[in-house]
C-alpha cells in the first residue's frame, strides 16, 4: 500500500508541477474583417461616339467615366438608367500549417450577356504566407517578411492578437478584393 501511495503521490505532484509550468492553450490567431460600399447613380448623357457616360450619385456629385471598348453592351444604356456598384474588401490572417507556403493570386470576371444591359463582376484574391520578424506591442505593428522578401510593417487591429503569435511563426495571410456594377433599366 506504501507503495501504491508513494507513486500516486509522485504522480500528482508531477501533474501539479506540470500545471502550473503549462499556461493555458493559446487562442489560435483567426482574423476576419469585410468591407463593403455600395453606391447608386443615374445615367444623366451618353456620347456613343466618345464612349462616355456621365451619372450623378445618389448624393449629387457628377462624374463622367469613359465605357471602353470592353462594354460590349454600351448601346443598350439610357438616360435614367440605374448603375449599381458594391465594392468589397475582406481580409483573413490565420497560422501557417507546419510546411505550408503560399504567394497565390486568382482573379474571376463575369460579363453581362450580350444584349443586356452591362454588368460587370471581378474578384481578385491575393494569398501569401508571411514569417513575423518583430511584435511591437507599444506601436501596435508587427513586421512582417512576406514570400517575395519585401519586409512590411502592418497595423494590428486588435491587441488580444499580440498573444496569440510570436516572432519566427509563419501566417497566412488571405486579401480578396470585388467589384460588382450593373446598370438596372430606369422605372
Amino acid at each position: 500500500m506504501k507503495k501504491h501511495l508513494g507513486v500516486l503521490l509522485t504522480l500528482t505532484l508531477s501533474l501539479n508541477v506540470w500545471a502550473c509550468t503549462n499556461s493555458a492553450p493559446k487562442q489560435a490567431l483567426n482574423v476576419e474583417r469585410t468591407n463593403v460600399v455600395s453606391a447608386t447613380a443615374t445615367v444623366e448623357k451618353i456620347d456613343m461616339k466618345k464612349r462616355l457616360v456621365t451619372i450623378r450619385g445618389s448624393e449629387g456629385n457628377v462624374m463622367t467615366i469613359h465605357a471602353g471598348e470592353e462594354v460590349v453592351n454600351l448601346p443598350q444604356v439610357r438616360v435614367g438608367d440605374k448603375i449599381e456598384l458594391d465594392y468589397v474588401q475582406s481580409l483573413a490572417v490565420r497560422m501557417a500549417k507546419p510546411g505550408e507556403v503560399r504567394n497565390e493570386t486568382a482573379e474571376m470576371m463575369t460579363r453581362a450577356k450580350p444584349g443586356n444591359k452591362p454588368g460587370v463582376a471581378e474578384m481578385i484574391e491575393t494569398t501569401v504566407t508571411a514569417t513575423i520578424l518583430a511584435l511591437d506591442k507599444v506601436q501596435g505593428t508587427a513586421t512582417l517578411k512576406m514570400p517575395d522578401g519585401e519586409v512590411t510593417v502592418v497595423k494590428v487591429q486588435d491587441p488580444a492578437n499580440f498573444d496569440k503569435v510570436k516572432v519566427g511563426e509563419t501566417i497566412v495571410i488571405t486579401y480578396t478584393e470585388a467589384v460588382a456594377l450593373s446598370v438596372r433599366a430606369k422605372k
